[in-house]
């Protein structure tokens, strides 16, 4: 049975709730990556475009279009 917060002692879960503060952030940027497989063999992306055509979802279908165009499947 996974561990719950109820389980602690009272004066452990007081001496926690002390400790907890808010945060407030600006966002200035955001990056990302590109990330469709590419540096795993050809075999291991094709496998991916196959999992993704099994989903039958907009999304899956429309990476499983981008892995195949972006590395000449």
């Amino acid at each position: 049975m996974p561990w719950r917060v109820a389980d602690a002692p009272p004066e452990f879960i007081q001496n926690l709730l002390k400790a907890i503060v808010g945060v407030e952030l600006t966002i200035s940027r955001l990056e990302g990556k590109w990330k469709v497989s590419q540096n795993r063999p050809i075999a291991d992306r094709e496998g991916v475009v196959r999992g993704l055509e099994t989903l039958d979802s907009p999304a899956a279908s429309g990476m499983a279009e981008l892995i195949k165009a972006k590395l000449d499947m």
